[in-house]
C-alpha cells in the first residue's frame, strides 16, 4: 500500500481519537451506558493509530528510533486517558490540556522526523 495512504489513516484516527477523548470527558459519568459509545470510538481510533503507523514503519523501513519510541509513549498515554476521564482524576479542562499537549508533542515529533515530507 501507498504510504500516502497510512499517513491518510493515521491522520483520521488521530481526528477520531480526539473525538472520542471530547465525548468521553462531556459525557455524563453517573450513566454508564453514555460513556460506552465514546469509549469504543476512542478504541477505534487507538487502533487506527496503531495499525497505519506501524504499516508506515514497515513500508519505510524505519526500524526503531528514539522519536518513534516516543510517540507510542504518548500513545500509550493518550489510551491510559479513558480510565483519567472516567475516574475523575483531573478536572475537565485539566484532561483536555494533557490531551492537547500530547497530541502536540507526537504531532512535532511525526513532522519532524517525517521521511514523507523530506525532499528528495
Amino acid at each position: 500500500m501507498d504510504p500516502g495512504i497510512y499517513k491518510i489513516i493515521h491522520f483520521v484516527g488521530l481526528i477520531v481519537l480526539f473525538l472520542g477523548i471530547g465525548s468521553l470527558i462531556s459525557s455524563d459519568p453517573k450513566k454508564p451506558a453514555a460513556l460506552r459509545r465514546p469509549a469504543m470510538i476512542h478504541g477505534i481510533g487507538l487502533l487506527l493509530l496503531l495499525i497505519s503507523g506501524f504499516g508506515l514503519q514497515a513500508k519505510l523501513n524505519l526500524g526503531f528510533p528514539a522519536w518513534l519510541i516516543g510517540k507510542l509513549v504518548i500513545l500509550l498515554l493518550l489510551g491510559a486517558m479513558i480510565v483519567i476521564i472516567k475516574r475523575k482524576l483531573l478536572p475537565p479542562p485539566a484532561a483536555y490540556l494533557v490531551a492537547i499537549i500530547l497530541g502536540a508533542i507526537a504531532a512535532y515529533l511525526g513532522f519532524a522526523n517525517s521521511v514523507l515530507l523530506r525532499p528528495f
